[in-house]
């Protein structure tokens, strides 16, 4: 699949919430695959994504979830609890990051070139992705939305001076391996027996547009 990721003029400059509200006017994007039907879930998700030359914007939306937060420590194991993901490679080198975080704003991040050869991002790097939750309970059914501002000094394993034009790769992921129903959601499908995020050579196609197609939503 390929995705092409809008600039948004001026977003940097605006808080967490006043950005949640911009995003939700762009077309979301369903994580919709289901590579392992065996785990079956109501749990359902989208995402929605943009840019401002030095920062990633991602909003995602998820529903009929359930609610669990174990995990409190950074780089702990995020993946148990209700957790989005985002996953990107910048060149084609087989290396790429991880991004996750449980719906507490509990943050993960680490890089290498497959899932048993990672190199964890340490504390102050993760803590420089802001981001924003807002949570509600429906019965026993949890929905949820968090807006995540990834500043490009984070990847520091490449130097970013603008995504502006720049070609990637990547997926996004909706899990939550110790939920009541465990399901492993994804935006590229993953062509492999059990459930592993870890697959480079499944992501998707990803172009971050110029500002010549600059998308002006902030007022």
């Amino acid at each position: 699949m390929k995705l092409a990721i809008p600039y948004l003029h001026s977003a940097h400059d605006i808080g967490l919430p006043e950005l949640q509200s911009i995003l939700d006017q762009l077309p979301a994007v369903p994580l919709s695959n289901t590579s392992w039907p065996k785990f079956n879930s109501a749990c359902k998700a989208e995402m929605i994504i943009a840019h401002s030359k030095k920062d990633i914007f991602l909003k995602f939306n998820v529903s009929n979830d359930y609610f669990r937060t174990a995990e409190r420590k950074i780089n702990g194991e995020v993946h148990r609890d209700n957790c989005v993901e985002f996953f990107i490679a910048f060149d084609r080198s087989g290396y790429y990051y991880n991004i996750e975080f449980n719906c507490l704003g509990i943050g993960k991040m680490a890089y290498g070139s497959e899932k048993g050869d990672r190199t964890l991002a340490d504390e102050a790097t993760v803590q420089q992705i802001q981001t924003l939750t807002i949570q509600d309970m429906e019965g026993e059914h949890f929905n949820w939305e968090m807006t995540w501002l990834v500043p490009a000094e984070v990847f520091i394993h490449q130097e970013i001076s603008t995504f502006e034009g720049l070609q990637a790769s990547g997926n996004f992921y909706k899990c939550g391996d110790d939920l009541p129903e465990p399901h492993f959601l994804t935006w590229n499908r993953i062509d492999a027996p059990a459930p592993d995020f870890h697959r480079p050579d499944c992501f998707g196609e990803i172009h971050f547009l110029a500002e010549a197609d600059t998308i002006n939503l902030v007022p």
